[in-house]
């Protein structure tokens, strides 16, 4: 089984599949981590706008599907899966070949989801919330081979609204979505 999370920028994607992944064995890849690998190889400095930017470079040099591609790559038919930031229709398309595969939208109001950038301290983070929500903007383009946030949320078979900021609640709310998982 292949659970997908997308999602926009702190909406708890990670946590969520961290989660996951400690108390369900499941293997987690972030379709991020791999751009980054590709990009620290390269010397890119990992800023948020260079990712979104190079991102869009190498789907446009190896289809749009690339970062899905070299995670399905890396997992084997009987395992169980985690992956997350899936930014492209075309990354939710290629993982959806496998008939186990499962698309979650995860959503935070973007308040929250600015604290939790702010509070995450990640080196290349906008630091105002008029930049952060410009960048949104732009990772959310409607075609070509930039990110398609609100167009691969729409492809999701499983919406799920994440307001907690303690692990405690969160942890509930997971087990209500594996469940609801279960039952599709």
């Amino acid at each position: 089984m292949i659970i997908g999370l997308t999602g926009t920028c702190c909406s708890g994607k990670d946590t969520v599949a961290e989660y996951i992944s400690k108390k369900h064995d499941y293997k987690h890849y972030s379709l991020s981590d791999i751009l980054r690998k590709i990009m620290k190889e390269k010397g890119i400095e990992l800023t948020r706008e260079n990712l979104a930017a190079f991102g869009t470079e190498l789907r446009e040099e190896n289809g749009n599907g690339i970062l899905a591609k070299k995670a399905l790559e890396k997992i084997d038919l009987n395992g169980r899966f985690c992956i997350t930031s899936i930014r492209h229709t075309s990354e939710a398309e290629k993982l959806r070949e496998r008939k186990d595969f499962i698309l979650v939208n995860i959503t935070a109001p973007q308040n929250i989801r600015f604290e939790r950038m702010r509070n995450r301290k990640r080196a290349g983070d906008p630091q105002t919330f008029e930049k952060f929500t410009e960048l949104e903007e732009k990772e959310s383009q409607t075609e070509g081979h930039g990110q398609q946030l609100k167009k691969t949320a729409d492809m999701a078979d499983i919406s799920f609204i994440n307001y907690s900021n303690d692990m405690a609640s969160l942890e509930i709310k997971v087990e209500k979505l594996l469940k609801d998982i279960e039952n599709k």
